[in-house]
């Protein structure tokens, strides 16, 4: 009998696939209404499913059952009529979060031969002590439009002002936009993540980890290899599992897709593959101020300071991960360190419609990002993870999962003419939205320098050379990634800390107005007048802002002024509510403030309004002085009041201040 041999069926190892030839359908007595436990217990659809291979969630007492070798009769049987080869523990993890999120109840099966999933599901869903079936199946990549590869000569570096010397920065118009009109003739100035000030501030922290699910990374790329996550636990290439996290010489991660017949190593050269998650990788933290290539979001100031890149590969040449590999990425990422989790793939928007059909639906990919997004890392200022995914490239209203689930992060793309990208998904489950290019607003041979550049493998068909463009919501995401990573690493270095969600509250508040855009401007693409209208207000918060997180983070008020007219800023909130009573002495302004703000005529307070006028699109500190008790500074001669200042932010817009407030 089964029962004989159900604990030489439960091994420690990763998950080994069959490859055997394709089987019968499955049969047997169940003694219940098939149908019945059919509809109760069988979640997602067998369309893509694998077929040699079943995820099942177990009991509490037969997994208690089968930790001593045992089982009961019933599920032996539904094994044996199955002809399963293999049954093992999905996941790895034994820790007290596991538990409590239920990744010891997940197992998978393993077939002799092929099988028909539905009547397998069949089977095994008229079994008590299954709980849910799940088919292991894959998702299909949604990554826009093809690679192109960098075939431009440098721009003149010295007219953007930048601070790293990378030789490709200047081409990054989605960092600092200075409406470089070979981008598009429509570009506009600030459309970009405004980091180049909080560069100044903080530009990384390689306790920070950001684990790249996609394409596998290429870690010896010229412009990564620095900023790669290293797990110092293993030795290379000596085929032991080293520091006993059940992955052997996972050195900078881990390919999710390796089986007995594919190899284990990251890969990013396998025919069909787009180096995407090179690209990716690249845009999160290529190496700054290197004096080679581009620079990354949160790649640090060139002293060894970028955030780490940890490789989880889920998509490899014309290969995707199973539904079960996927959430073994995610239990892995939180294991081995990481805090971000970068997504730049997903379903289709509408494909599932609410939270809750997403966790019935694809339960085992919850618990695996469940685990991920409650998992503190000890060096983390914030008390969970961040879960950051593409919205989906279909240009529909609705959001795709699991980026639009409300745990995680959904980013929306723009252009560099600051408008929503053709392609971009939006409405309902969209946060918050960051560049991702559009190549149909230039319709010229040049096309490719409104998308995203950033690094990509030299061995890719596509490209022969390390550098090269692409567009999407794949791009959006890893710049929404980078931020994040930045931010918390300012946090780090202020040694300041916060719970989840008001750290996320500061995320999404910290945006420009995107609706002032679409509210204002046209936008022809591919030639053709395009529909703003129904972007209104469906573009999450806003555009990302790097600089408004970081004042948010330090607690110094942001102020927004309009850019090129006389603004009016009220000081209520960083003077208090008396602010129009305070006594003002002067406003302290640095050179370098004056210079990013573009300011010509000196900023003057009445009536507790800063009345400033900003001639660019930028963003500074200045000081206000005033008096506390009175009209006059005290002296030893003189009763008066006592002097204080304050530091505030000025952040200089076109758009001015957004009227959502940076709310939904």
């Amino acid at each position: 009998m089964f029962r004989k041999t159900v604990g030489t069926l439960i091994v420690a190892s990763v998950l080994m696939t069959g490859c055997a030839e394709t089987g019968g359908p499955v049969s047997g007595d169940t003694g219940v209404d098939a149908a019945s436990a059919y509809a109760a217990k069988v979640v997602n659809s067998p369309e893509d499913a694998d077929e040699e291979t079943m995820l099942l969630m177990l009991s509490e007492e037969l997994v208690q059952e089968l930790g001593r070798g045992a089982s009961d009769l019933a599920f032996e049987e539904a094994c044996e009529d199955t002809g399963v080869k293999h049954l093992e523990r999905l996941f790895v993890s034994d820790n007290a979060l596991a538990r409590s999120k239920g990744l010891h109840r997940w197992y998978v099966v393993t077939f002799e031969d092929r099988q028909n999933p539905s009547a397998v599901a069949e089977r095994f869903a008229s079994v008590a002590s299954v709980e849910h079936v799940q088919f292991n199946t894959v998702v299909q990549r949604n990554y826009g439009s093809e690679g192109t590869p960098y075939r431009y000569e440098p721009k003149a570096y010295g007219e953007f002002e930048l601070p790293y010397n990378d030789p490709l920065l200047p081409d990054q118009w989605h960092y600092v936009n200075n409406v470089d009109l070979s981008v598009a003739q429509t570009s506009r100035e600030g459309a970009d993540i405004n980091v180049k000030e909080a560069w100044k501030l903080c530009a990384g922290d390689p306790e920070i980890i950001v684990a790249v699910c996609d394409e596998g990374v290429k870690y010896t790329h010229p412009d990564l290899i620095d900023n790669m996550w290293v797990n110092a636990g293993e030795i290379p290439d000596n085929d032991i599992d080293d520091d006993g996290n059940g992955y052997v010489d996972d050195i900078h991660g881990w390919n999710f897709l390796s089986t007995s017949e594919y190899p284990k190593d990251i890969t990013w050269n396998e025919d069909g593959d787009r180096g995407h998650g090179t690209h990716v990788a690249g845009t999160v933290a290529a190496v700054n101020n290197n004096g080679i290539g581009v620079g990354g979001v949160a790649g640090g100031s060139g002293n060894g300071d970028g955030v780490r890149i940890m490789s989880c590969q889920v998509f490899s040449g014309n290969s995707s991960a199973t539904v079960a590999s996927r959430a073994k990425a995610y239990e892995y990422a939180a294991n081995n360190g990481a805090c971000i989790l970068q997504c730049s793939f997903g379903l289709a928007g509408g494909m599932v419609t609410s939270d809750g059909q997403f966790e019935l639906t694809y339960g085992v990919e919850k618990v695996g990002l469940d685990y991920f997004f409650n998992y503190r890392q000890p060096y983390s200022p914030v008390d969970k993870n961040f879960v950051i995914f593409a919205s989906g490239n279909d240009a529909y209203h609705l959001a795709g999962y699991p980026a639009a689930h409300r745990d995680y992060i959904a980013v929306a793309a723009f252009g560099p003419d600051y408008l929503p990208a053709v392609y971009t998904n939006y409405g309902p489950g969209t946060n918050i939205s960051a560049p991702g290019g559009d190549s149909s607003i230039n319709m010229t041979t040049e096309s490719d320098r409104a998308t995203i550049l950033s690094t990509v493998p030299s061995e890719c068909k596509e490209y022969n050379t390390d550098y090269g463009y692409m567009e999407g919501t794949s791009m959006a995401c890893p710049h929404v990634s980078g931020v994040v990573a930045l931010a918390l690493s300012y946090a780090r270095k202020l040694g300041k800390e916060f719970t989840y969600d008001d750290f996320l509250a500061m995320i999404y508040t910290s945006v420009n107005n995107l609706d002032h855009y679409i509210e204002t401007c046209s936008k022809v693409a591919n030639g053709i007048n395009f529909d703003l209208t129904p972007y209104w207000r469906q573009m999450g918060t806003g555009a990302i802002d790097t600089w408004r997180l970081y004042m948010q983070i330090e607690g110094t008020p942001n102020l927004v002024a309009k850019t090129g007219e006389m603004t009016k800023l009220s000081l209520n909130e960083p003077m208090g509510g008396a602010a129009a009573n305070l006594t003002y002495l002067d406003i302290e302004i640095s050179d370098e403030a004056r210079d990013a703000l573009g300011l010509e005529e000196e900023p003057f307070i009445k009536n507790g309004k800063l009345n400033i006028c900003c001639k660019k699109n930028g963003s500074a500190k200045i000081r206000i002085h005033a008096i506390a008790g009175g009209d006059v500074l005290g002296t030893e001669g003189v009763m008066g009041g006592t002097a204080f200042s304050k530091e505030v932010s000025i952040v200089s817009r076109e758009s001015g201040m957004a009227k959502n407030g940076g709310w939904l």
